[in-house]
Formats: structure tokens, C-alpha cells, sequence
């Protein structure tokens, strides 16, 4: 049996830290029309969350976002909406100053179209409280994240990053780590446990990344991980697996 969140969080009709694996499918576009191309497959294969990859997308106005904020909640009915304006040192598409991020970032959240948003814990109790206090006005839920694309940290440090995401606030908090050797997978799964453990109402969404670590972004559900990023059209990140596929080794392992 997995060990789940106690309780589990709703979101839409998502059930975050259930007992079900939750499937995420990014959306990497950088237009109207191949945002809701995407959407239309993520819709097909029945993803339970989608995630909007914002720094992929090439106008970020008010007006643009809101455009394509609507239209993508009109596609995706109760399907939970993940915004995501990563920073290019975590893996975002580009370079966007932090002043821009800002602004786009809260005009999605006063939007009211947006049910989750991520930020990296990177960017400081600065620019993420702002963030992190408007999210929680309109009840929209944070995940807080960490990504290292060379290495994967000891326990401790990755238990710290966790610890520190729930210090600021995170609703979620999300860990991605580049394993260089096996070890470095068993590692990441060890972590998440842990942090099951210490901070069991607080779903988290962990892997590893890359070929080596692709495995981990199921099995993961047996050691705390509650989300996982799936290929619909386009993976966001390195060892993302396709969707069916996924959800095919996870029946294996759940029945």
C-alpha cells in the first residue's frame, strides 16, 4: 500500500495524495493554436491535471495571458490548470526577468482561471511571498519546487528542501534531481519516504530525471510521491514517459 496524504487534497475533482496516482501533462506551446492542440490531447488521454508551460509561450501581456487562460479552461473543463513560468535556470524555455515573471505570474492568479501555480524555491521569500499570499486569497494551491539537472544531493540536503518549501508555504512541494549512477535513484525515492513521513499532509510531487531515472516517476508512488509528468504531445523535462505507458506500469503495481 502506498503511503498517502492524510487527507488527501481536493483540487477541481482531483483528489491530490489519494490513494490513485495523479498524471500531469505539460502543455509546451508558443501559441494560441498549439496550446490548444495540446490541450485537445491531454483531454484525449484523460490526464488528471494539465500544466500550462508558460515560459514556452511567446507573448506574455496581460492580454495574451488572459486570452489563452480562458481559452484553455474552456477545453479543459474541471481539469485542474498548473501554471508554470519557469525560471531558465530550473529549466525554463528562455530568459525572463523576474519583474516580468512577477506580473504574469499574478495576472493569472487574479484571473480566477488557475487552479495551481508553481514557483521555485530559488526565486526567495522576496518574490515567492507576494506569490505564495495572492494564491492563497483565491484559494489557488502552490507548489513550491527544486530542480537540479547535473546532480542529485545527499538526504539530508534534499529533506531540507523539502522542509524549507513547507516553511514558506508550499501546498505542494515538488523535487526534480538529474541521477548520475543507480544510487542516486534509490537516493531520491529514500528522501521522498522520509518526507512522507515527517510532513504527511503535505502532497508531494519527487523524480528523477533522464533515462536513468524515468522509472521513478512511478514507482515513486510507493515511497510518497503523489504527481506525476507525463508525455501527452510533448514532454517538458528528460525521462518523462508517455501517458499510457505510465498509467499502464501503475496499474501493474496497484492492481
Amino acid at each position: 500500500m502506498r503511503p498517502c496524504v492524510t487527507p488527501p487534497i481536493l483540487i477541481g475533482d482531483v483528489e491530490l495524495g489519494g490513494r490513485k496516482p495523479v498524471f500531469c501533462v505539460p502543455l509546451v506551446a508558443s501559441d494560441l493554436q498549439q496550446l490548444l492542440s495540446q490541450a485537445n490531447v491531454a483531454q484525449q488521454v484523460d490526464a488528471d491535471v494539465v500544466e500550462w508551460r508558460v515560459d514556452s509561450y511567446s507573448d506574455l501581456s496581460d492580454s495574451s495571458v488572459l486570452e489563452a487562460a480562458r481559452a484553455l479552461r474552456s477545453v479543459t473543463d474541471r481539469r485542474p490548470i498548473l501554471f508554470t513560468l519557469r525560471i531558465k535556470a530550473e529549466g525554463g524555455a528562455r530568459q525572463i526577468s523576474q519583474d516580468v515573471r512577477a506580473q504574469c505570474i499574478h495576472t493569472a492568479l487574479r484571473s480566477g482561471l488557475v487552479d495551481i501555480v508553481d514557483v521555485e524555491l530559488c526565486n526567495g521569500p522576496q518574490f515567492l511571498q507576494p506569490i505564495i499570499e495572492a494564491a492563497h486569497h483565491r484559494a489557488v494551491r502552490v507548489v513550491l519546487s527544486y530542480h537540479d539537472f547535473e546532480s542529485t544531493s545527499g538526504n539530508d540536503v534534499l529533506f531540507e528542501r523539502i522542509s524549507e518549501m513547507i516553511r514558506q508555504g508550499a501546498d505542494i512541494a515538488k523535487i526534480a534531481c538529474m541521477p548520475r549512477q543507480p544510487e542516486d535513484v534509490l537516493r531520491l525515492l529514500h528522501a521522498t519516504l522520509t518526507a512522507r513521513q515527517a510532513f504527511p499532509g503535505v502532497p508531494l510531487c519527487t523524480m528523477s530525471m533522464g533515462e536513468l531515472g524515468s522509472w521513478s516517476r512511478v514507482v515513486g508512488f510507493l515511497y510518497g510521491s503523489d504527481m506525476a509528468f507525463a508525455v501527452g504531445q510533448e514532454a517538458s523535462a528528460p525521462g518523462q514517459i508517455p501517458i499510457a505507458k505510465a498509467r499502464a506500469m501503475a496499474e501493474t503495481l496497484f492492481g
